[in-house]
């Protein structure tokens, strides 16, 4: 069986953070393949604020380029709405019932997990990799927490034992609003062509 490991996210834009991340854990995990979805309508986020998801996606497989096991992935743009990634993974777990996914996602959204929609669903049909700048001495309340998650939902729970890049996509557009520089050092140079050549983040 394959297994794939999904990274979620608006990807306003993509960053290096992003890519580390990925490979952390496909290294980590001996990962067939690592699908980076950017979602088109996020449901916590207001949707006016976000650049196209047109644009966001050219950005993702712009930077997923040099990397063949990875792969920029429009599943979400197939459906209308808001996107749930219980809805997702469900869908995913039909479609490709010979591939086992994770889920790939930070520690302050494994704290939350159980206040997104449809939790049950989401730990029925992937497994949850988690990242966390701070592992080793966050090491004791991730446990008691993967370990009530896994009693409450048979969760397949794992941690990447790797440094995290404490990146944001919010500070780079904010660099690129204010015209200080420093962006191409966060980005790889294909997302920072894209930018300027679409004048995208208010340049």
């Amino acid at each position: 069986m394959r297994k794939i490991a999904i990274l979620g996210g608006t990807f306003n834009p993509i960053h290096n953070g992003h890519l580390k991340l990925a490979e952390n854990a496909w290294r980590q995990f001996a990962l067939d393949a690592c699908w980076f979805m950017p979602a088109p309508t996020p449901p916590h986020k207001d949707s006016h604020m976000i650049t196209s998801y047109a644009d966001r996606l050219a950005m993702v497989r712009a930077a997923l380029e040099p990397f063949p096991c990875f792969e920029a992935s429009d599943f979400e743009a197939q459906r209308s709405g808001k996107s749930y990634t219980s809805d997702t993974l469900r869908e995913l777990a039909a479609r490709y019932p010979e591939i086992s996914f994770s889920f790939v996602l930070g520690a302050d959204s494994f704290y939350e997990i159980e206040s997104w929609h449809c939790p049950e669903l989401i730990l029925k049909y992937a497994g949850l990799i988690v990242a966390d700048r701070d592992y080793s001495k966050n090491h004791e309340s991730l446990s008691a927490h993967a370990e009530h998650l896994r009693a409450r939902y048979h969760a397949r729970i794992d941690f990447i034992h790797a440094e995290e890049v404490d990146i944001s996509s919010e500070h780079i557009r904010r660099l690129f609003a204010s015209g200080r520089g420093g962006a191409e050092r966060l980005i790889p140079s294909a997302v920072y062509d894209y930018i300027r050549a679409h004048h995208l983040y208010g340049q």
